[in-house]
């Protein structure tokens, strides 16, 4: 078999020889790795990967076993460098090499952002982002076994891909532990472990780029090469939709990433019939119709960022505006908004979703301060027609430049900071959210004064109501007050209780006074 690789490659036989000698003799301890080395330096201006893979599949054959290959293998190839060529491979679209290329590059990327990560606060959502990425790439490692090895085995390229294998299992190995540790939140054993997850995924990339991947155009042909791209499609691709090209004309249909045509006309039919919904297609919203590319126009146009968290506390939506506060990605959709924070923060994060669910608070508001920007923040409870809470939306918008428009001093933040403390507390402070007048007077209650907007100004009202009347009880029922709160005013309300008008907006008055002096 090794005849028919070298057949293939058509190398200098005597030459590979030489570089087997030097790397069996570092292997057995006769040469150190300076002394291997500067015989390579002196011996050859430059090696190829096919002459140093040919050499790997010798060494096989002189009777060097497999552990002591693996234990030895980031030695030799430290030993070649700087004079092993590196290969730069034009490829057309779909090519399996090229395929496995493109995979390594958008992982090294991953590998980048986890660095990044390491450097900075543990956010579980982030890592979970990551992980997400990382398992895809066992799909790379899954491919390359399947569908790349055998045809090289054929060939006489064995010893290579076992080696491999046992590299490509380290990485998997790691790639599931770690995430094992994430999900199990083992936060120190999950960290400890990254830098050699890192490590590993580096080098498997470094042996695959080096050695496997310009010996593999060598040994292969075209043709072969088509061959194993009509089976990749079984395993998929790591963090990559399918490529179009490089199938024989019957296959280019079925993985071009498009609809096959009987679900084409499936779709068709179903549109036909009023059973499904095209981009075009007007559907009627609260208050009109809209097309579902004008929804998403219209959210990717709003001045703010939306998100929405359903009632399990899953982040089921955010738009993508040219505005981001805060960088995110599609990853976020489907996880727990609580691994979108700092630990620190999950306490108030929680706090303010146990308030919603209870009916305790209806909206939550707060700023955080950055260089340069002041970021308003607002979580809105979002509950059904009958009151039943159906998740969280939250908006953010950098209201600096808006601040810049006006000339009346704002009052203080409640929140200063991206951290959170015991002092922060998840509502307003009655004196914060007060509006002011020209002269520091506090916006006066009028019996046209919607329950929702004096909550706003002051949240200890709601308290203050049931306290006042048994008939405000309904009041703690979360469904009723969901409904009422936005649009009783305190007319309705007075008349509701017992009292008039000018009886309850002078005991509220009362005790905003009271309030304030205290």
């Amino acid at each position: 078999m090794t005849k028919t690789m070298n057949d293939i490659l058509g190398l200098d036989e005597a030459k590979c020889r030489e570089i087997v000698a030097i790397k069996e003799k570092y292997i057995k301890g006769e040469l150190t790795f300076e002394e291997a080395r500067g015989i390579i330096l002196q011996r050859f201006d430059s090696v190829t990967p096919q002459e140093f893979a040919f050499g790997e599949q010798m060494l096989k054959d002189d009777g060097i076993d497999d552990e002591t290959m693996h234990e030895k293998m980031d030695d030799i190839i430290r030993l070649f460098d700087g004079v092993m060529e590196r290969e730069h491979l034009e490829l057309p679209e779909g090519h399996p090499i090229r395929s496995f290329m493109e995979e390594n590059q958008i992982i090294l990327g991953t590998i980048a952002e986890m660095k990044e990560l390491l450097a900075g606060k543990f956010i579980k959502n982030r890592w979970l982002e990551v992980y997400d990425r990382l398992k895809e790439y066992i799909k790379h490692i899954t491919r390359k076994h399947n569908q790349l090895f055998p045809y090289l085995e054929q060939k006489g390229f064995d010893r290579p891909t076992l080696i491999m294998w046992t590299f490509d299992d380290h990485v998997k190995k790691a790639i599931l532990r770690s995430a094992r540790y994430l999900d199990m939140d083992k936060e120190e054993a999950f960290l400890k472990m990254q830098p050699e997850v890192i490590e590993k995924i580096e080098d498997i990339i470094f042996k695959e780029t080096q050695v496997l991947y310009p010996t593999s155009m060598e040994l292969l042909s075209e043709e072969e090469f088509r061959k194993m791209r009509i089976g990749e499609e079984e395993v998929g691709f790591a963090n990559m939709e399918a490529p179009k090209g490089f199938l024989p004309p019957e296959k280019t249909e079925r993985s071009s990433g498009g609809e096959p045509s009987f679900m084409k006309d499936f779709s068709a039919l179903l549109s036909k019939y009023h059973m499904g919904a095209g981009t075009d297609t007007e559907m009627d919203v609260a208050i009109g119709k809209l097309t579902l590319a004008q929804i998403n126009l219209i959210y990717r146009h709003l001045p703010i960022d939306l998100t929405f968290v359903d009632e399990n506390d899953i982040v089921k939506f955010y738009t993508d505006t040219p505005v981001r506060v805060f960088s995110r990605s599609a990853g976020v959709i489907g996880r727990k908004v609580q691994n979108c924070h700092p630990r620190e923060i999950l306490p108030v994060v929680n706090r303010i979703l146990d308030s919603f669910k209870s009916g305790e608070k209806d909206t939550v508001e707060f700023f955080i301060n950055k260089p340069g920007k002041q970021i308003f923040v607002n979580y809105i409870a979002v509950r059904d027609e009958n009151g039943v809470y159906r998740g969280c939306l939250e908006t953010m918008q950098d209201v600096e430049h808006i601040r810049s428009l006006g000339n009346k001093p704002q009052s203080s933040p409640v929140w200063t900071g991206s951290k959170a403390d015991d002092s922060a507390e998840v509502e307003v402070e009655a004196e914060t959210a007060e509006e002011e007048g020209d002269e520091g007077n506090t916006v006066e209650i009028t019996g046209d004064t919607t329950l929702h907007r004096a909550l706003q100004l002051y949240p200890y009202l709601k308290e203050f109501l049931l306290q006042l009347s048994p008939k405000y009880k309904p009041l703690s029922n979360p469904a009723l007050f969901a409904m009422m709160s936005r649009v009783a005013d305190f007319r309705t309300i007075a008349a509701k209780g017992g009292f008039t008008e000018e009886e309850l907006l002078g005991k509220i008055k009362e005790e905003i006074k009271k309030r304030n002096n205290g």
